[in-house]
């Protein structure tokens, strides 16, 4: 795979990400237009990720017969054309609508173009080149709301989404151009209900989804409101409250790039150490913070936990099967968001009345999640030590 193919599929993800926290800082600039209070618009990125949950189980056996472009192709071309559509929403429930159906095609983003990386990859590879495909996710989280913001005090909110499609359009031509239609990954699996069962019959695969959805799926929700959570705390503007997400995203990239070097000091403890911090960093957002540095200190031990250990997650899942890699993948995928869906539902229903009991939810519930991955490393260990 070339660095341009790399290039392109890290702009895949960019745009999953982006669809994933660009509602953050125009939570106060959307509202009015739709008559709401502002948490109301966190059911964007609920609608989106709970959508994206449900299709991405039939999006990942598709590409493991069929091959992984031309779902690639569907996903990016129909973002263009819904978050174009976003833009013109006249109220809150058609907007809902709309971030649902764009979830539909981010299932047949992500899953693919991980799939796309593992597919070409040595199993040293795998690691090193996730987590530069992961760059363009993690960079949405210091670009998107960092530009949203700034686009919706100037020109207004509906042109962020705007840019978001023509974006997504240019992808769609990139991936167009630069790969081939590939070959089904399926083997003699002929099919929907074998591939599903041949995926979730391999080792060690169960309790690490689950930890996608508990983990994962939890913080990674976390960064999809913490605009809002900053500018609650501390009353910012939304070009404020995206810049400090956007050091967020810093943070979280710089994670994601320590990531394989993490792997090669700490061997298995990599995984399960970032994932605590992460979970430590949700909790840590529940103290006092007078400042925009005091709130960043804070927020550092769950960006970069976030960073180092997500793509460590995406990689060993990637690699515990070839033939079934899209399917896992897409279960992964399926479980990430409706994670995500989760965290911004509770956000929607809590923040108005406090923000405490959301951080302790949400803490807890990825304490959870990484409990597990340190039970599943574990488990891994000792079979390898029994053979």
């Amino acid at each position: 795979m070339t660095l341009g193919q790399l290039s392109i599929l890290a702009a895949a993800l960019f745009l999953v990400g982006s669809a994933e926290v660009i509602a953050g800082p125009l939570m106060t600039a959307m509202a009015p237009d739709f008559g709401v209070a502002p948490a109301a618009i966190a059911y964007l990125p609920a609608a989106y990720g709970l959508a994206y949950a449900g299709f991405a189980i039939i999006a990942g056996p598709l590409s493991d017969r069929f091959g992984r472009k031309r779902p690639l192709q569907a996903g990016l071309l129909g973002f263009a054309l819904l978050s174009a559509a976003l833009a013109n929403s006249s109220n809150l429930s058609v907007a809902i609508a709309l971030s649902g159906l764009a979830g539909l095609c981010g299932a047949f983003v992500q899953p693919n173009s991980l799939s796309f990386v593992a597919d070409s990859s040595s199993p040293e590879e795998v690691d090193i080149r996730t987590a530069r495909v992961f760059v363009g996710l993690m960079s949405a989280f210091v670009i998107t709301p960092s530009i949203a913001g700034w686009i919706a005090d100037r020109f207004g909110w509906r042109y962020a989404y705007y840019l978001l499609a023509l974006l997504a359009a240019l992808a769609f031509v990139a991936v167009s151009a630069a790969f081939r239609p590939g070959r089904a990954h399926g083997g003699g699996v002929v099919s929907f209900v074998a591939t599903h069962r041949g995926a979730l019959a391999t080792p060690g695969v169960l309790r690490r989804l689950a930890a996608s959805y508990f983990w994962l799926g939890s913080v990674a929700g976390f960064g999809v409101v913490v605009a809002d959570v900053a500018a609650r705390k501390l009353s910012l503007s939304p070009t404020d409250a995206g810049l400090l997400a956007g050091f967020f995203g810093l943070v979280t990239i710089a994670g994601n790039l320590s990531g394989p070097l993490a792997r090669r000091l700490l061997a298995y403890r990599a995984l399960p150490i970032a994932c605590l911090a992460a979970s430590a960093g949700v909790f840590a957002f529940a103290l006092p913070a007078g400042s925009v540095a005091q709130l960043a200190l804070i927020g550092l031990p769950w960006a970069f936990g976030y960073g180092c250990g997500g793509p460590l997650h995406h990689a060993r899942l990637s690699g515990m099967s070839a033939q079934f890699r899209g399917t896992i993948n897409s279960y992964h995928a399926s479980l990430l968001n409706l994670g995500i869906f989760s965290t911004s539902f509770l956000f929607g229903a809590l923040a108005p009345s406090g923000l405490g009991l959301f951080f302790a939810l949400i803490g807890g519930i990825s304490l959870i999640g990484a409990t597990l991955l340190a039970v599943a490393n574990l488990a891994e260990r000792r079979a390898l030590t029994d053979r």
